[in-house]
């Protein structure tokens, strides 16, 4: 792989995960701040769903323009969302300590165990996602 190929996703990883991060504490603020519950849903599923495009512009991403291969892909895209939720995870910590709250221990444990139920997921969906990507870019 050459240098400056590298350094086009290891930047695409790191961007990513600092979006996911914004998006996480922008609109759960929003969410925690809302009148309604139904406000609340609303600002959540926002996430979600700006999450999802992130998501799947980075595969879009890794798979047409850096021509990276499936596995190579999914890996890259996994990585951001593990780095998104170390990040989020890490800002419920600091957060708890601000606040004085309390199971500080059970936040710690999250710094490992988001990246990973978040990641794995991520990784089977990306694979398949650029399998179908790179089907359809080559036709019948």
């Amino acid at each position: 792989m050459d240098e400056p190929r590298q350094q086009h996703w290891a930047r695409a990883v790191i961007i990513l995960g600092v979006v996911y991060l914004a998006i996480g504490l922008i609109l759960g603020a929003l969410a925690g701040s809302a009148s309604s519950s139904q406000m609340q849903v609303t600002w959540r599923l926002l996430a979600w769903l700006i999450s999802a495009i992130a998501f799947g512009a980075h595969i879009w991403y890794e798979s047409v323009r850096l021509d990276s291969s499936r596995v190579t892909t999914a890996f890259h895209a996994a990585l951001a969302v593990a780095l998104g939720a170390f990040l989020v995870a890490a800002a419920a910590v600091v957060h708890g300590q601000t606040a004085g709250a309390s199971h500080q221990g059970r936040r710690v444990l999250a710094l490992v165990l988001w990246p990973i139920l978040a990641s794995l997921p991520a990784f089977v969906v990306a694979l398949a996602s650029a399998a179908a990507l790179s089907l359809r870019r080559r036709g019948p």
